[in-house]
């Protein structure tokens, strides 16, 4: 995917004290996906204060809104509300925002999963994003209304190791912003993990906010993080809608594993048997979290005895682009 390939609603103008008296529910279903519980997601919008809500291409962009949160289990609520205003340049289509805003895809149950604040720019016709002075913060619709709030401490347990129960909060912990423009850098890395020589799956929809199998792979219902797994192959898909370096360290940080000098999941280097990092068959020394990922690596993180792939032998699924010394992804 060179583009973003999802509706996105923004919600705008609401006021701080919550939404007009004359608000109305536009959305109200039962995600039940996401969360380890359903969560109920009803969002509701007020006549603008002082502009017409407009629809520009992918994006919406509406009066003073509202989103409540529920545990269906235990009652436990949470309201979200965008006291952000927007304008659109009426001769290029962009869309320029400033202020608190709230983001969710429009398909679905309207789940929101990210918050900025301060002023910055999607650029018409592509929508590449300019952050300007916008600041953004992950939302985890399930941590706020979640019985007892969700530990983000990466797993130092035996393998294997699945996805964890709380995708948006492990975004969150590993310092990785969810997609909202279009994609500016497309490329790929195989991740093999080897423990006592045996291999340890990496599975689909790391770094994927309510994986659905597509039958092409899973995709994200809720969002998707700029490293994620399409499938159980080992491939990160960096996918990123701005600039910026990405490490190995925040792809395990997203997956909910530990990994640092010594140590990945529960195993760590003592006596006969050691922690080894290798980047296109040459060993890695200093702190495996700071490699920094580029197209077409190979990357094994191997404790005790293993082989050690020089290179990956599968079918990459695209050439890379936006990357140093790569074409652009918006032609």
């Amino acid at each position: 995917m060179t583009r973003l390939a999802v509706i996105v609603v923004l919600l705008a103008a609401a006021t701080a004290a919550g939404a007009a008296p004359s608000s109305r529910v536009v959305s109200k279903a039962v995600d039940s996906g996401l969360c380890p519980f359903p969560l109920a997601v009803t969002v509701k919008q007020g006549a603008p204060a002082d502009q017409v809500a407009t629809s520009v291409l992918h994006f919406e962009l509406s009066g003073p809104s509202t989103v409540d949160l529920r545990n269906t289990r235990t009652g436990r609520t949470a309201v979200l509300r965008s006291p952000g205003t927007f304008e659109v340049d009426t001769r290029t289509g962009s869309v320029t925002f400033s202020g608190r805003h709230v983001w969710y895809w429009s398909t679905g149950a309207h789940v929101p999963f990210l918050a900025t604040i301060g002023t910055g720019t999607l650029h018409a016709p592509s929508y590449v994003l300019t952050p300007g002075t916008s600041h953004t913060r992950v939302i985890d619709p399930c941590a706020l209304v979640a019985a007892t709030a969700p530990s983000t401490r990466p797993r130092a347990t035996p393998a294997p190791w699945g996805l964890p129960a709380f995708a948006l909060s492990q975004i969150g912990y590993s310092g990785l912003t969810p997609l909202v423009g279009a994609v500016i850098r497309h490329d790929h890395v195989h991740l093999d993990v080897i423990v006592d020589g045996r291999r340890v799956v990496v599975p689909a929809g790391v770094g994927i906010a309510e994986p659905a199998d597509t039958g092409h792979g899973f995709f994200g219902l809720v969002a998707n993080s700029p490293l994620h797994t399409h499938g159980a192959d080992g491939i990160i898909h960096v996918e990123a809608d701005r600039p910026g370096a990405y490490t190995l360290g925040q792809f395990f940080d997203e997956w909910g594993v530990r990994l640092d000098r010594s140590c990945i999941g529960g195993y760590c280097s003592g006596g006969a048997k050691q922690l080894r990092v290798y980047v296109d068959g040459r060993r890695r020394t200093g702190d495996p979290r700071r490699v920094v990922l580029t197209n077409r690596q190979e990357i094994a993180v191997v404790f005790g005895a293993g082989p050690v792939p020089a290179g990956y032998g599968g079918a990459w699924p695209g050439e890379g682009c936006g990357g140093a010394g790569e074409r652009s992804c918006l032609r």
